[in-house]
């Protein structure tokens, strides 16, 4: 007769091994054994999780604009249109100004002398879509420049909770990974929680039956490294273990029955 088992893991990113950003986290998985003969299949679900919206709109990842070949670093937080406008002009050159239209959505810069370029292909730039910039550099026609594209403050739309220790079959178009395990969709208000409860019951096969430990990875959709900025958050998983229950022979009479070879002592 085949039973199960289940174990269940609270997960906190406390222990995480990256420092405040709280994305990489080893998991630990004391006194748990899946390669003894009776073991079937071993299957691993997240039950719920708890996830803070804590990370930027402008982080590490795209604070970086590029005007006539030269780098300027936007100090990262949330940012409406408002204030990150009054914010880059702050930092690039005395002359430029910036407009927006909430017809278009876009931004305008001008500058009060001198035509310029936005290196959008410059491999420093990387707040592109932030601003609606692209790919390619854009330069000025008599002093004004609208971007190509519409400007774009939205938080990130779903955070992934990657491991190569599931050996999964999953896909994501974006990377060509398949180590995805949850893809979360983010729809909480900046600084509040995320939460996230297994309603369809998905689990997924454990493969590997002398794990002891693996590593969450929590990414955007580019399998970049989410910093947290040093709020934690917490999952919890059950691991289901499938087993063949071995009947309890009770008497020498049902021990014969069984075909079971009596031990020597018993003789």
């Amino acid at each position: 007769m085949i039973k199960t088992k289940t174990r269940t893991f609270n997960i906190s990113s406390a222990d995480a091994t990256n420092g405040s950003f709280k994305s990489v986290v080893n998991v630990s998985l004391p006194d748990l054994s899946f390669h003894m003969n009776n073991i079937q299949n071993a299957y691993l679900n997240v039950n719920h999780c708890e996830v803070a919206n804590s990370f930027y709109v402008v982080n590490y990842t795209n604070d970086v604009i590029v005007i006539n070949n030269i780098a300027y670093s936007v100090p990262r937080g949330n940012y409406n249109v408002n204030t990150f406008m009054a914010q880059l002009l702050l930092l690039i050159p005395a002359g430029f100004g910036i407009t927006y239209s909430s017809i278009t959505t876009k931004f305008t810069f001008t500058n009060t002398t001198t035509d310029f370029t936005i290196n959008g292909a410059s491999p420093l730039s990387t707040i592109n879509s932030v601003i609606g910039l692209g790919t390619t550099d854009v330069t000025s026609t008599a002093l004004s420049l609208t971007l190509p594209f519409v400007v774009n403050f939205l938080p990130l739309p779903r955070i992934n909770f990657r491991s190569n220790f599931l050996k999964l079959n999953n896909y994501s178009s974006t990377d060509n990974s398949s180590d995805i395990f949850l893809s979360l969709q983010n729809n909480a208000p900046q600084n509040s929680v995320i939460n996230y409860n297994n309603q369809t019951g998905t689990k997924f096969l454990i493969e590997d039956k002398n794990i002891t430990s693996f590593i969450i990875y929590v990414t955007d959709d580019q399998n970049r490294l989410i910093n947290f900025n040093n709020v934690n958050w917490y999952m919890t998983m059950e691991i289901d273990i499938e087993y063949l229950e071995t009947p309890r022979l009770t008497n020498i009479s049902s021990i014969m029955q069984s075909g079971i070879t009596i031990p020597s002592m018993l003789q």
